[in-house]
């Protein structure tokens, strides 16, 4: 009976070509579409679970009261780790990771470290990062130990590292500090979200710089494992944060920063903190969100073309079900039958999923920035896909299904063909109804993408207070921080340089904040103001304006004064002191433990991400201070030459470290990268719900033409023009389409404003996005739907009516 059955529906989709390619082609892309966003929300949704014992670690995160309002920062200082496993027993590790940076020399083999890490002995327990060579149970002892990854043990000792002796070998730090190589960790997974090359020991750091070791030190993540109670089940996670809640105020008296914990599992897609502190890779959960809904959008409007050709086609079917009882068949056989070929256009449709999967994925995966495989060796996958294809089956084909075997072989059989009108018009309304809904869903889409696509735009092109445009800046490292004046004096005589300055940063995401205090202060009325350290000529280098007051001057004296400084404070600033930019200027104020005066109010800028408002920020001036950052303005025309130049007198001034630059306007670019990548794939998946819609469409047109080719050729044979023949088989659909327009409108605009939340600086919605995606909605229904109906008007009317 089975063989029967799919030997019928096999030659029922021979029989019907054209309706086969649209059910199947349409299915397999919104399958495809299904199978690469399931591949990519699978690998967001692993990281960190490589770790044994990653349901017991969690993250401290403090909440912060920050000058825009209450924050979760990932950063924790130095001295809180040793507290937790003193005072809470139900501690089993703790571990703080921090960046660090600096050269690595052996002989006159130099490599610099991107991924430099400091980590407590503990971090090996805790994590499931392997040690090639060395024990995990005795390192980092020593204050002067260091670890590589295999990437950096590459770099220094060649692909077969493994065949020497590499444990013992000594090394340079900035060509001062002497470590003993200990141990070579295997690289991090990819799914990890703490990436390194370098690891060494916080004893190191605690002994090279006293200040990590201060409560207000707070540069560090700190991680905690739980013991899991006598019956091996996780720690109460909940029990253990309301006891480290207010631990900080336990030890830094006057501290009321709360602490939360964070699951492990959790960091790589629930960090989207205020504050950039984060360490290593790091995604977002909405993106998550957003790519399973639209996938959802995509199957769910080729199961709506399936069921639309189906339904709309039964009349083709109507005669065999009435034959089929009438010899004795039962319901309950028919239903199986339809569910049968249903099934049999399902696997044909994943089959070419998979190939349509395959081809596409080299594409996707540069889109998404991923390494995604097809995982064809695991029978979990192959399990996963039967299960899909048995729901997509039945979800395709039991409408359909009850729809056909509803037919009443006395009523189909009495005048033939024809006599089965009655219950496919009964199915017209629901047709025309799920057209609706996929277009709802397409439409919304294109208007989301088109909302995306703008406030991407408006980000990057928003001016942020300062001139960005051609604005290079060099790292300073080893002597370089505290000697930057003869750089900066060789870099100022270049013929293509316009200004040179030093500072502490390159104005892209700035977050170093300390509290700060100020003339006329009420008591306990305490906010963070973010700070730099810069030269007198900062402003003019990077094109900041002045709102009030003057510029830092060497000239003057009591300006680089290191007991009494000189202050340059923001717009936004003064407004929170209480002040104008005008009676700002004079006013005292003490940062850092310095008094001193502000001279000056610069016009507010934005230094962070435009998800965020702009804050407090001041400016100090204290040349004995270290400079991280040489800025250099460069002048049109002239960049490739001047970075040559710049980078030859670099390596005549220090000749041990590799120059390292960027350029300011690709860095703040590059913060919204996420957003960037998120919108090009949702455009990609946009286009496809359209082409997938327009595919049923174009199916439900042709069925209709072929439906009416006695009409039509009626209305020919009387003098019916092309053109209004045209209009008579389009008018229908699209009016379904703009009826789909008029609901998806709202739902795009509920939707993208719920988005747009996320930034403090957005676009508004205005009414030409709407009518942008209406044109667009309706000219492409047009052109399918046009197709088949002047392809039907150009029949010969003679051909139509002996047809039938």
């Amino acid at each position: 009976m089975l063989r029967s059955y799919f030997k019928i529906a096999f030659r029922h989709l021979i029989k019907n070509r054209v309706y086969s390619f649209i059910n199947i082609g349409g299915l397999a892309l919104g399958m495809a579409c299904c199978l690469l966003i399931s591949l990519y929300v699978y690998d967001e949704l692993s990281y960190d679970r490589f770790n044994t014992h990653y349901e017991h670690i969690y993250r401290l995160v403090e909440k912060q009261q920050q000058p825009g309002g209450i924050y979760d920062v990932a950063a924790t200082p130095g001295p809180l780790a040793a507290t937790l496993t003193k005072d809470f027993p139900d501690v089993q590790q703790v571990t703080r990771v921090g960046r660090w940076s600096g050269l690595l020399s052996q002989g006159r083999r130099s490599v610099e470290s991107n991924q430099m890490l400091v980590v407590d002995p503990g971090f090996f327990r805790m994590f499931s990062y392997r040690l090639l060579v060395g024990n995990p149970l005795t390192v980092f002892r020593a204050p002067d130990e260091v670890i590589f990854s295999e990437a950096m043990a590459e770099r220094f000792f060649g692909a077969n590292w493994r065949q020497q002796n590499v444990l013992g070998q000594s090394f340079k730090l900035n060509n001062e500090k002497m470590l003993m190589l200990v141990g070579v960790a295997e690289n991090p997974p990819v799914q990890s979200h703490i990436e390194f090359d370098v690891l060494l020991p916080f004893k190191w750091l605690e002994r090279n710089d006293e200040w990590s070791m201060k409560w207000n030190s707070n540069s560090y993540h700190t991680y905690v494992q739980l013991k899991p109670d006598p019956s091996g089940e996780p720690a109460d996670p909940a029990a253990f944060a309301d006891k480290v809640r207010h631990q900080l105020k336990r030890y830094d008296v006057g501290n009321e920063t709360p602490l939360l914990l964070q699951p492990l599992s959790e960091i790589y897609l629930y960090s989207k903190f205020a504050f950039e502190t984060d360490h290593g890779r790091r995604s977002d959960i909405a993106y998550i969100r957003i790519f399973v809904t639209v996938g959802l959008i995509v199957l769910l409007i080729a199961v709506i073309n399936f069921i639309n050709l189906a339904t709309a086609r039964a009349s083709q079917r109507a005669r065999e079900v009435g034959v089929r009882k009438s010899v004795g068949a039962q319901r309950g056989s028919l239903v199986t039958q339809f569910l049968g070929e249903a099934l049999l256009m399902t696997v044909l449709a994943v089959a070419v999923s998979l190939a349509l999967a395959q081809l596409l994925l080299p594409l996707f995966n540069d889109l998404a920035n991923k390494n995604l495989e097809i995982p064809y060796p695991l029978p979990v996958f192959w399990l996963t896909l039967a299960g899909f294809t048995a729901f997509v089956s039945l979800l395709t084909g039991l409408y359909p299904a009850f729809f056909l075997s509803s037919f009443r072989p006395i009523r189909v059989l009495k005048v033939g063909v024809a006599g089965h009108f009655s219950n496919v018009k009964a199915g017209r309304g629901f047709r025309q109804t799920l057209v609706i809904g996929q277009f709802v869903l397409s439409i919304a889409l294109a208007i989301s993408t088109i909302v995306i696509y703008r406030q991407l735009s408006y980000m990057q092109n928003t001016k942020l207070g300062f001139d960005q445009s051609q604005l290079l800046y060099v790292r300073l490292k080893g002597d370089l921080r505290g000697k930057s004046q003869p750089l900066k004096r060789e870099v100022e005589q270049l013929p293509g340089v316009e200004q040179v300055s030093t500072a502490t940063s390159n104005l892209v995401n700035m977050n170093n904040s300390s509290k700060i205090e100020w003339e006329g202060q009420v008591p306990k009325d305490e906010f963070l103001i973010t700070n730099m350290n810069v030269d007198a000529d900062f402003v003019k280098t990077v094109g900041m304006s002045l709102a009030a007051g003057r510029n830092f001057s060497a000239r003057i004296t009591s300006d680089t004064l290191s007991t009494l400084g000189a202050y340059l404070i923001n717009e936004t600033a003064a407004k929170r002191m209480g002040w104008t930019p005008v009676s700002a200027v004079g006013k005292r104020v003490k940062f850092w433990g310095t008094d001193g005066t502000i001279v000056g109010v610069v016009k507010d800028f934005h230094f962070r991400p435009l998800h965020v408002g702009i804050e407090p920020f001041i400016f100090r001036f204290r040349p004995k201070e270290f400079y991280f950052t040489l800025l250099v303005k460069t002048k049109p025309g002239l960049v490739a030459r001047t970075l040559t130049d710049i980078t030859q007198v670099y390596k005549k001034i220090d000749p041990d470290h590799p120059i390292s630059y960027g350029f300011v306007d690709q860095d703040l670019d590059a913060q919204y990268r996420s957003e960037q990548r998120i919108g090009r794939i949702i455009l990609c998946f946009a286009i496809l719900t359209i082409l997938v819609s327009c595919l049923g469409l174009f199916g439900l047109t042709a069925f209709t033409a072929e439906q009416r080719t006695k009409e039509i050729g009626v209305r020919k044979v009387l003098g019916a023009s092309v053109a209004s023949i045209v209009a008579l088989l389009s008018k229908d659909f699209l009016k379904l389409v703009l009826i789909a327009l008029l609901i998806a409108s709202p739902l795009a605009w509920y939707a993208m404003n719920y988005w747009l939340e996320s930034f403090v600086y957005r676009i508004e919605m205005q009414w030409w996005i709407f009518a942008l995606a209406a044109v667009l909605a309706l000219g492409i229904a047009l052109l399918t739907v046009s197709y088949q109906s002047v392809k039907a008007a150009l029949m010969n009317p003679v051909k139509s009516l002996r047809s039938e």
